[in-house]
């Protein structure tokens, strides 16, 4: 009551299910009016035959007995929990009371929500009468909440008014006094996650398995009491499916969850760990690339379970998300000058030994270049020209591999087998050629490792002699030099000009054959650009067919998949490649190179065939794959 000037007073109490009071017995060994008030306990751990070596009475070890108790205290409110309260009215004096109402609001950092609104200006309140009712609210938020209740009424007639309780100054008979009620709430489980997608070569060039996201949910019990699960399922978000894993396929109609029955108790302090599968409905050819920092919604964890007296619980988790990383920045350039870095201090002097290196690649060959039999020395080597060769520009096309179907479980040692793989190329729509059509060809190259000798068995090479005069033996003698080589490239370069007319000719048509063949542009050689070739993995899949495949040509159109008008311009071009395993188990298989060698842009009276009589260009690298499967070999 709020002080004794109101006639009438409020009490609220929380509703909760009562509890098994606990009571200390003594404990006798031998004492059969003891034992077998023990053995009638329902709560107690003693069997109805004595145990061998033991007493014959074993207590219960958290000393519950049969009677319940109701909590003498507020207790602790969790997050899930449905909060109920019971609020009595007592009308305290001897007369009744009219316009008696009565309002409850659950208020909280953010929110405020009407509980219960009952009577009115209608209604009376009898003399020593008493008004009872129950509200429930689901708690839904974390922190400190409050239970506002404000109680409403008209003095009877020639009563004193309470000081500064009135409602209205127009009406002094109309008085109110409220409550608050505070209470904090703390959150029962703990819901980390865990985002994962495929890292597999053979998984990112497949479009059902590269959108794959794997999410990994753990849950603790944050509470005093063990907590038995109803439900735990995920509610993805739009545009997914999920597959839930932690399902056991029994072959019923009614498969039976992974925690379930005894499993389904889950200790205090415990974790547990959930596994969600979840898979794009749309899935498109070329895979979709997002800006660092994009936080893609997965959806949202519906958890509902009962404490140990079975009071419900339910937890509906905020948004689970996956966060594109951001990369690291890069570091900032020093501001101090070369010329005022403190210099490394000199290395301890140490014997001369003769370095041993892998043979270099050669220089590129030119024919009749006689400058590559010509010995030079330090001072014989010019500066060169600053007018160099420009690179030829990095084109804007980009290229997806998929691996529209690889074989798992039918592939055997020496039984060749084929990937059927497609080509997604695709590049901006530029603008002034909206209405040109854009042709490019492509060159598929198979890639291998370096075929070289190992260091220990490899020759070293003599050491270069220095370039030095010798003191000779008499006033006139011949300068030494070094040991002649043949120059094969002055050769052939004679022997083509030794050639007759016609034979020139007939090489000049042979060479157009070729060319319209696409067979003059010069490939970069068949190996892996960066690897290490002492430490390349064994090949036991072997590839079958001619290193370099040369695909039609390919136009890029700028259509959707519904005819519709795009700001990208796409191709797919299917091929087929055949490997034939040489050893049982796991195997990788791979590489690939997509070379680009034509990119040109067509108006409507040119015709594919132009694209050959307009020359060729240098042989571009468009994209790499070192491994673009993963198989097993069975014997």
């Amino acid at each position: 009551m709020d002080g004794p000037a109101h006639p009438l007073s409020l009490k609220v109490m929380r509703v909760s299910r009562p509890e098994l009071a606990s009571a200390w017995q003594p404990f006798y060994s031998s004492s059969p009016s003891f034992s077998a008030h023990s053995t009638a306990s329902v709560v107690s751990l003693q069997g109805s035959t004595p145990l061998p070596g033991h007493p014959k009475t074993l207590r219960d070890l958290t000393h519950a007995s049969e009677l319940l108790t109701l909590p003498s205290s507020f207790g602790t409110i969790q997050l899930g929990e449905t909060f109920s309260s019971c609020l009595c009215i007592n009308n305290e004096v001897h007369v009744d009371i009219e316009g008696v109402s009565i309002k409850v609001e659950m208020q909280t950092a953010t929110t405020k929500v009407v509980l219960a609104e009952y009577g009115g200006p209608e209604n009376k309140l009898a003399a020593r009468d008493t008004y009872e009712t129950v509200v429930h609210h689901e708690i839904k938020e974390l922190g400190q909440h409050v239970l506002a209740c404000a109680v409403t009424y008209r003095l009877p007639p020639n009563a004193r008014p309470p000081v500064g309780s009135g409602e209205h100054p127009d009406d002094p008979s109309l008085q109110t006094f409220r409550k608050f009620y505070k209470f904090a709430v703390t959150n029962p489980l703990s819901v980390k996650t865990k985002v994962h997608t495929p890292k597999s070569p053979s998984a990112l060039l497949s479009p059902a398995q590269r959108d794959k996201v794997f999410l990994e949910v753990h849950i603790q019990n944050l509470t005093q009491d063990p907590m038995h699960f109803e439900r735990m399922q995920f509610d993805c978000a739009e545009g997914w499916t999920v597959e839930d894993t932690n399902v056991i396929d029994v072959g019923d109609e009614n498969p039976r969850l992974l925690f379930s029955g005894a499993q389904a108790l889950m200790q205090p302090q415990d974790v547990r760990q959930y596994v969600y599968i979840l898979l794009p409905k749309s899935v498109s050819l070329a895979p979709v690339t997002y800006a660092p920092g994009t936080i893609i919604p997965l959806g949202r964890l519906d958890i509902s379970w009962r404490s140990s007296f079975g009071e419900p619980g339910r937890l509906l988790t905020s948004v689970l998300s996956r966060r594109i990383p951001i990369p690291p920045a890069p570091v900032p350039a020093s501001a101090v000058p070369p010329y005022l870095k403190r210099a490394a201090p000199p290395s301890r002097p140490q014997s001369p030994q003769l370095t041993q290196s892998r043979p270099s690649t050669p220089p590129p060959h030119r024919p009749g270049s006689p400058s590559q039999n010509r010995p030079t020395s330090l001072g014989s080597i010019r500066p060169q020209s600053p007018f160099q060769a420009l690179a030829p520009p990095i084109p804007d096309i980009e290229v997806n591999l998929v691996t529209r179907d690889a074989p798992r479980g039918t592939i055997r040692v020496e039984k060749p087998f084929t990937i059927p793989c497609s080509l997604v190329l695709s590049a901006p729509l530029l603008q002034g050629r909206e209405n040109l059509r854009r042709l490019v060809k492509v060159v598929v190259q198979h890639l291998r490792p370096p075929r070289v000798s190992a260091p220990s068995l490899a020759t070293p090479a003599p050491p270069a002699e220095a370039f030095s005069p010798r003191l000779p033996s008499s006033g006139f003698s011949t300068p030494s030099s070094t040991a002649p080589t043949f120059n094969y490239a002055l050769a052939h370069q004679k022997l083509l000009a030794a050639a007759s007319p016609r034979q020139r000719a007939l090489d000049d048509l042979e060479r157009n054959a070729r060319r319209t063949e696409g067979d003059t542009v010069s490939l970069p050689p068949p190996y892996f650009s960066g690897l290490d070739e002492f430490r390349s993995p064994s090949i036991s899949v072997l590839y079958i067919g001619s290193s370099a495949m040369h695909l039609p040509p390919i136009e890029l159109y700028a259509k959707g998949p519904h005819g519709e008008a795009t700001d990208q311009m796409i191709a797919v071009q299917d091929f087929d490649l055949s490997y034939v395993p040489t050893q049982k188990g796991f195997a990788t298989v791979g590489g690939l190179r997509v070379l680009l060698i034509e990119d040109r842009f067509l108006s409507e009276s040119d015709t594919v065939d132009d694209i050959y009589r307009s020359g060729t260009s240098p042989a571009r690298v468009l994209k790499e794959w070192d491994v673009i499967s993963e198989v097993w070999v069975s014997p």
